[in-house]
C-alpha cells in the first residue's frame, strides 16, 4: 500500500509539529484470517496510525489448522520463522508507539511476530499489544512472550498478572489471566483505545 509515502520532510533535527502529542504510531500486525487485521485496521480509523501487516517468509496455510505441527513446533520451540517483508530500521524508528498484534497460536503469539520485534532497536518506545484469540486462556503467556522480547521498550499495560509458571505455556486455565484488558474484536476495540488512553 501507499500508505508510508508521504513525506516527512527533514530528517526530525528541528523543532516541527508532530502531529499528534504522543508522536508516531504504527499498528503493525500479523493475521492469518483477518480476525486480527479487523482490529488492527480500526486502530488506524481511531488513531490515524500508519498501518504494517507482517507476511511471513513462509506463509502459512489459509486455514492455520491445517498448520498446527508447524505452528505448535514454532511456538513451544521458541522459533523465529523469517519475515517476507521486514520494514527498514530507519522507517520503524520514526515511531513512538507500536501497536503489535496478533492470534493466539499454541499459547503464544504467531512467532514472526517475535521474529520483527528483535529485528529492531525498540528501546524507550511503546508497545501495545492487541491478540484476537478464541479463548483467553493464554492471553498473559502470548503477552508475557511479547514483553520478553521487547525488554527495553515501555508496555501498555505497564504490569501483567503475575506469571504463575513462565516456563509452562501448555497448561490451560491457569488463573492468571484475569485482568488484562484487550479489545476482543473490531467492536470493542474504540472503547479499548480510550480505557488505555490512546484516544480522548
Amino acid at each position: 500500500g501507499d500508505e508510508f509515502d508521504n513525506p516527512d520532510g527533514p530528517d526530525g533535527s528541528g523543532n516541527a509539529e508532530t502531529p499528534s502529542e504522543g508522536g508516531k504510531i504504527l499498528v503493525a500486525y500479523f493475521s492469518a484470517q483477518r480476525h486480527t487485521q479487523a482490529v488492527a485496521e480500526c486502530i488506524v480509523e481511531l488513531t490515524g496510525a500508519d498501518i504494517y501487516c507482517i507476511e511471513a517468509a513462509e506463509p502459512y496455510a489459509a486455514n492455520p489448522y491445517d498448520d498446527s505441527d508447524r505452528i505448535r513446533n514454532e511456538a513451544y520451540n521458541d522459533l523465529r520463522p523469517g519475515v517476507a517483508n521486514l520494514l527498514d530500521a530507519e522507517r520503524i524508528a520514526q515511531y513512538d508507539t507500536i501497536f503489535i498484534g496478533s492470534p493466539c497460536w499454541w499459547h503464544q503469539p504467531a512467532m514472526v511476530v517475535c521474529t520483527f520485534l528483535e529485528a529492531y532497536d525498540l528501546k524507550d518506545k511503546v508497545i501495545i499489544p492487541f491478540f484476537t484469540y478464541g479463548a483467553t486462556t493464554y492471553l498473559n503467556e502470548s503477552m508475557q512472550k511479547i514483553y520478553k522480547v521487547t525488554p527495553d521498550s515501555k508496555h501498555i499495560p505497564e504490569t501483567l498478572p503475575e506469571d504463575l509458571d513462565p516456563d509452562d505455556i501448555t497448561t490451560p486455565g491457569r488463573p492468571d489471566d484475569a485482568g488484562i484488558d484487550m479489545p476482543g474484536n473490531a467492536g470493542g476495540t474504540e472503547a479499548w483505545l480510550r480505557r488505555i488512553g490512546m484516544i480522548e
